[in-house]
């Protein structure tokens, strides 16, 4: 067989083949051979079919199946080792006759040979970390919160918006009762079994002989039949308010929550927790800053195959956090505007691997095993699983060069940002000045602007009820860095 390979852009390799018409001949005596032992035709005794026949009726079959055949064995044996990306594609294929050479070529997306300019002393801006009090204010005041209990309402009369409120119920309509409760509680937030009486309740006052509410009507989703969706005088009489109370920082309350050092040590730690998260960020905007400055300094095409796989990696990772988030995902499916910008950012990691991929190379920078261990036990404290478990999981699903990769992307870009000159900027400037595909950055870090898996599950839950997330007080730890992610 001959074979000839041909570089005809910097991201295709053309793959040159011609089959001898010795072996031609000798693949499709066999084909037709051993289609004639088992071919089964009227007028013709099992095995016994004239080949004269067979050629006539399935010839042009036969010969596509072995025109099939030596397309992939010659790629096999010559293409094994080349790394390629997507689908390769057939560019010239002549035709399968007995006797005759058969000539076909290949076109495949290849890895481009790049010679960047330096990437080394780079000017990247680097946002300015500071934590004004009222943030710090704001997380205390969010884990207070968690800490709140339902409590009898003592200094006030009149019911207010958020109250949940002991009431005597009585409707009816045309003067004759349909429907009371000698004592229920309403919440006059969401209420599931009088819903549309709750704003109602809203400035009465407790004690006294009640008070008749005119043309009340009930929403179709209250879950009292006698109720729902009708329209009744009702009167109201209450005996009780409750209110969630949330307490006052103290020294015995940061106690309760886990701080050392009382209220000091509480709001010190917090100080401290969120400059880690900010300077986390921080570094991770100069991370993809550095790229954008390097993929804007060099021109290249990245290979079509990378980003397809990049895309479908990304809108894959979008579905897991819509998931998490309570979305359904079923239908979903990204409009031409989101596709366009989830494309762009695929382009971005495409190129960023790229990049880092010869940096790597060039500087040797490598992962050692001792490296993916500590990986493992990472994603093992993260989890709240036995890192034997985790271990497993990658060999099982033949992942661990897939991390070994992940973890040099990381390291390269860590080892980049050391030899850097970095300009420290505003917050506000960093915003404006943020680069386009930043997040598409390939790190996990990157991706999620903090590394959200070293926190407690505490913390996690504390962040998700600040941001007014819904259904995550019974989420694992996995689940509830993801769903803070989307």
């Amino acid at each position: 067989m001959e074979f000839q390979s041909e570089q005809v852009s910097a991201i295709q390799r053309k793959l040159s083949f011609s089959v001898s018409g010795q072996k031609v001949t000798a693949e499709l005596n066999r084909a037709f051979n051993s289609l004639q032992r088992t071919m089964r035709l009227p007028g013709f005794r099992p095995g016994k079919t004239p080949r004269k026949v067979i050629e006539q009726r399935f010839g042009a079959k036969v010969r596509s199946d072995v025109a099939s055949d030596l397309i992939n064995t010659a790629f096999r044996e010559h293409a094994g080792e080349l790394e390629f990306f997507g689908q390769p594609q057939i560019a010239e294929r002549g035709d399968v006759k007995s006797g005759q050479d058969f000539s076909f070529a290949i076109l495949l997306e290849v890895r481009p040979e790049l010679e960047l300019a330096a990437y080394t002393g780079v000017a990247v801006d680097f946002p300015e970390v500071s934590i004004p009090d009222d943030a710090v204010d704001s997380n205390i005041q969010g884990r207070l919160q968690g800490q709140s209990v339902l409590a009898e309402v003592t200094d006030r009369k009149d019911v207010q918006a958020g109250d949940k409120v002991l009431a005597e119920i009585e409707a009816s309509a045309d003067g004759e009762v349909v429907h009371s409760h000698p004592g229920t509680l309403i919440d006059t937030q969401a209420e599931r079994y009088y819903t549309g009486l709750e704003t109602d309740l809203i400035g009465l006052k407790k004690g006294g002989r009640g008070k008749t509410l005119k043309g009340i009507t009930f929403s179709e989703s209250a879950q009292l039949e006698d109720l729902a969706g009708k329209t009744f005088d009702v009167k109201v009489k209450i005996s009780g308010i409750q209110a969630m109370v949330t307490p006052e920082l103290s020294d015995s309350v940061a106690e309760e929550l886990g701080y050392e050092g009382g209220a000091a040590g509480m709001r010190a730690a917090i100080q401290a927790q969120l400059e880690e998260s900010a300077n986390g960020q921080a570094r991770n905007q100069a991370r993809a800053n550095l790229l954008q400055v390097l993929i804007d300094a060099n021109e290249f095409e990245a290979p079509s195959g990378l980003v397809d796989q990049q895309l479908k990696a990304l809108l894959e990772e979008l579905r897991i956090q819509r998931a998490y988030s309570g979305q359904d995902v079923r239908n979903w499916k990204p409009n031409d505007a989101e596709m366009a910008d989830y494309r762009n950012r695929a382009t971005f990691a495409a190129k960023a691997s790229l990049i880092l991929d010869h940096v790597s190379k060039a500087e040797k920078v490598e992962v050692t095993d001792a490296e993916i261990e500590a990986k493992y036990h990472e994603i093992a404290d993260a989890r709240g699983q036995r890192v034997e478990a985790i271990k497993g999981y990658f060999e099982k699903e033949d992942a661990v060069e897939d991390l070994r990769d992940r973890l040099l992307e990381e390291k390269t870009l860590d080892w980049l940002l050391e030899r850097a000159e970095l300009n420290t900027i505003s917050a506000k400037d960093a915003a404006a000045k943020a680069a386009p595909a930043a997040k598409a950055a390939p790190t996990a870090e990157a991706d999620s602007g903090e590394d959200l898996s070293k926190k407690s599950s505490a913390d996690l839950k504390a962040m998700a009820k600040e941001r007014g997330l819904k259904g995550y007080s019974k989420l694992k730890k996995a689940e509830l860095v993801a769903l803070l992610q989307s």
